[in-house]
Order: structure tokens, then C-alpha cells, then sequence
């Protein structure tokens, strides 16, 4: 799929859920494994047609919540229900910028996984007050533009 370019592809590096924290029970995106972040740079670095990462949330879990557990059962019970969804795309982070500052691989690594994950707690902390807190657009800090297509 990356090979034949123009495409977007939605790679969830964490198994693709938010899941809330089992201290405070406030629902977050599930950290990043860095394995997953590196593997999917390293393949849009090698494709023969130019690729970019940009971190992407989504904050759906109120419409059909994930199963408390992680798991691959087939057949789980799931419960959907009618209720506001948000999407957030950032600029685009470049591991050649996160790496130039880090003292070898397995340190750019991580802090490229950090800084995307970062990114898009940040959206998604965003997203979360602009529908549960019902303040839509109003919601946009300095580096987060929220939009709404039919406004």
C-alpha cells in the first residue's frame, strides 16, 4: 500500500484504542510501543515514493468503547451507541529533526515515539473538551485548530 503512494494509511502503534488509566479511570490514547513507531518509519523511509507521518487522534470511545481488556477473542460482546466523535491530524514530526538531538538510534527512537505520542495526547486532550465539554471549536489552543466542514 505505501509503495503505491497517495494513500492515507491509519497505523495504530499502540493496538489503536484509547483505554482509560486504571488509577484515575480518565481515557487516554494507550502508549506507544516504539518497536511498532520505528518499523513503520524505517518502512516509509525505504519506499520508492515520498511518505510522511503526521500523529493523528481520534476520540471515539464513547461510541463503541473497546473491551476492558486486551485481548483477541472473537465474538466479544460490544455495545454502540449515538454520540459526538472528533478527529485531529498535527503537523507533520520528522524523526531526522527528533534524531539530530539524540546521542545514538535507540534514544531517537524513543524520543520520536515520545513525541508523537505527546502530540497526539495533546489532540486528543483537546478533542475531549471540545465534545464533552460541549465547547465544539471553541475548544482550538495555539497549536490545535479545531473545524468543523459544515460551519
Amino acid at each position: 500500500m505505501i509503495l503505491s503512494g497517495s494513500q492515507i494509511i491509519w497505523i495504530a502503534p499502540s493496538g489503536g484504542r484509547e483505554r482509560p488509566d486504571p488509577l484515575t479511570k480518565e481515557w487516554l490514547p494507550a502508549p506507544f510501543d516504539a518497536s511498532s513507531v520505528d518499523n513503520i518509519r524505517r518502512l516509509t523511509e525505504h519506499a520508492d515514493v515520498p511518505s510522511h507521518l503526521y500523529p493523528f487522534a481520534i476520540l471515539c470511545y464513547d461510541i463503541l468503547p473497546p473491551p476492558p481488556q486486551i485481548g483477541k477473542e472473537i465474538g466479544e460482546r460490544r455495545v454502540i451507541s449515538f454520540n459526538g466523535a472528533g478527529l485531529s491530524v498535527a503537523c507533520k514530526i520528522t524523526f531526522h529533526e527528533i534524531a539530530a538531538a539524540s546521542r545514538g538510534p535507540e534514544e531517537a527512537k524513543l524520543a520520536y515515539t515520545k513525541a508523537l505520542y505527546e502530540s497526539v495526547v495533546e489532540q486528543y486532550n483537546v478533542l475531549k473538551c471540545a465534545i464533552h465539554s460541549k465547547r465544539g471549536v471553541e475548544a482550538s489552543v495555539p497549536n490545535i485548530f479545531l473545524s468543523q466542514p459544515w460551519n
